[in-house]
């Protein structure tokens, strides 16, 4: 596996960095674009794992940073962060991994964890290169989690932005943020995703409840499938779980991407 550190540039011309992994062998491969969660990073171990078994099996994986953090490679503030600008950069992003030549433009795969899995989902019916896609722990009804329900509790659209404590730090997310994501009606734009689609979600997610994707299965009209991880956290840490779901993903994109 090569893993190859690049950069591309938003609709805004700014630049957004990440990592390719390369598997070994001759091209061109399927590949698959990941997209990480609320506050997420290309330095995650849970990330890092999942797209390195993407590239062991044959397919290129991309993963990017949508924003600035600390020691950060992605230059967009991340105090100002929307899911509208989310879905502009993940367009930039998959014409950019479309763009490499031994990457197979007729087998591209889509995956999303959290917030992330949201931006996945709004994507996926407007961009008919998608061929399938992997929903992981994904927020489909915006304002009820742990994250959003602090919006509205705290009563921060005076204040017009909230803190939240993250591993790498303090993250600033200014009150337009929750204002954005209330105009996007996930579950309802799923509905028009036509590519197979997988979901994945832990019985013990501290941060989505399982019935986000219980219910977003049900508006799915695609070819579909959900699995529900016992034990499993938000982000597959107790009870070695990360190992199982990766190899759900894995295996959904073998069987989707390789016919």
């Amino acid at each position: 596996m090569e893993i190859r550190k690049i950069s591309f540039k938003n609709k805004e011309r700014k630049q957004i960095g990440g990592f390719l992994r390369i598997p070994n062998g001759q091209g061109p491969f399927p590949a698959v674009v990941f997209v990480h969660g609320f506050g997420g990073s290309v330095k995650e171990p849970k990330n890092i794992f999942m797209c390195e078994e993407l590239a062991k099996n044959g397919f290129v994986s991309l993963m990017f940073d949508f924003y600035n953090k600390p020691n950060g490679i992605s230059e967009p503030e991340i105090e100002n962060m929307t899911i509208t600008q989310q879905l502009r950069t993940l367009k930039c992003a998959i014409d950019f991994v479309l763009g490499l030549d031994f990457v197979d433009k007729n087998r591209l795969g889509l995956t999303g964890h959290s917030l992330g899995g949201a931006t996945v989902l709004l994507y996926t019916p407007n961009d008919s290169r998608i061929k399938t896609l992997v929903v992981q722990s994904a927020v489909s009804e915006f304002g009820k989690t742990s994250s959003t329900r602090r919006f509205a509790e705290e009563n921060t659209k005076k204040q017009g932005y909230i803190v939240f404590e993250k591993s790498w730090g303090l993250m600033k997310v200014n009150y337009i943020f929750y204002e954005d994501g209330l105009k996007h009606n996930i579950q309802k734009t799923a509905e028009k995703i036509k590519c197979p689609t997988l979901i994945f979600h832990g019985d013990e997610d501290e941060s989505v409840p399982l019935i986000q994707s219980q219910e977003l299965f049900e508006h799915l009209k695609c070819e579909k499938k959900l699995e529900i991880i016992q034990g499993a956290d938000h982000n597959y840490r107790k009870n070695e779980t990360l190992p199982v779901a990766t190899k759900l993903m894995v295996d959904w994109f073998k069987n989707n991407l390789n016919k």
